[in-house]
């Protein structure tokens, strides 16, 4: 809707309706003329957290399918000490899913990224050190995080197409350099809520309760933090993947629910 009007994003579009309802205000309600400003300077701190808004630019949170499907990514990977488990358990249970990875562990793992490829899953990109704070940072910061990732991921002859921002935070300077690298912003609609693999306990039980059909869901590739153990998430995966049969939920690959592509091969590895 948004690209028959000259606004880029809802941020444009609602920058310029603060300024415009600004000057009726002072003429006909002086007393409220602030009020415009306070509404957008409300978005604007609500914006990057809420992937609902898509507020700065075009978030893909869910599949328009109306088939009993879903897609599931994981975030923070490779990990030496739960993503073998991982793709182990993928393999058993025959789902294709997508892994945001951080540059710097693939540097760390290309074995593990091999291994994920070898197993038929896609790869996106997820910054290359997964800075929590990297959209309070420039654009030439923002641009290097993601430039860099995708120029380690191109070592095995593959070019990510979606890009989802750590912590799922988004900013300004997001949509311009996601358009300019060809990317899509891929966000989530369901999760564990999990906080990186540091609250694991029960994590299937709250999936289950709440994942629909179209769902994009959300889990991690990581260690888990703590007491807990590799083999007690694997656990918790397991259950998941099992609940989600006894829903009938079918998981798909990421670019078949979203019908785009996740990714693209660029030709023979370096």
């Amino acid at each position: 809707m948004l690209n028959k009007f000259p606004f880029r994003s809802r941020f444009e579009l609602s920058a310029a309706l603060a300024a415009l309802t600004t000057v009726p205000l002072l003429i006909l309600v002086p007393s409220l003329w602030f009020l415009p400003a306070v509404v957008f300077g409300l978005l604007c701190l609500v914006g990057p957290y809420a992937q609902r808004l898509s507020f700065f630019l075009p978030i893909v949170r869910r599949g328009k399918t109306q088939r009993p499907e879903i897609a599931i990514t994981f975030d923070d990977g490779p990990d030496p000490e739960t993503t073998p488990a991982l793709l182990e358990l993928l393999s058993r249970f025959g789902f294709q899913v997508t892994f945001f990875v951080i540059g710097e562990k693939v540097a760390a793992c290309p074995d593990l990224v091999r291994a994920i490829l070898d197993g038929g899953h896609d790869i996106g990109n997820h910054s290359d050190t997964h800075d929590v704070f990297l959209m309070l940072k420039g654009r030439r910061k923002i641009e290097a995080e993601i430039i860099t990732c995708q120029e380690r991921l191109a070592d095995f002859s593959i070019r990510p197409k979606t890009f989802r921002p750590p912590v799922g935070i988004t900013n300004p300077h997001l949509r311009p350099i996601l358009e300019n690298l060809g990317l899509t912003c891929v966000g989530f609609s369901c999760r564990a809520t999990d906080f990186g693999n540091r609250r694991i306990n029960g994590m299937a039980e709250k999936v289950l309760k709440k994942i629909r059909p179209g769902d994009i869901l959300l889990l991690h590739d990581c260690k888990p933090h703590g007491e807990m153990t590799s083999r007690q998430l694997m656990e918790e995966m397991e259950r998941i993947f099992v609940g989600l049969q006894s829903k009938q939920l079918q998981p798909v690959p990421l670019s078949t629910l979203i019908d785009r592509p996740v990714m693209d091969k660029i030709g023979a590895t370096r």
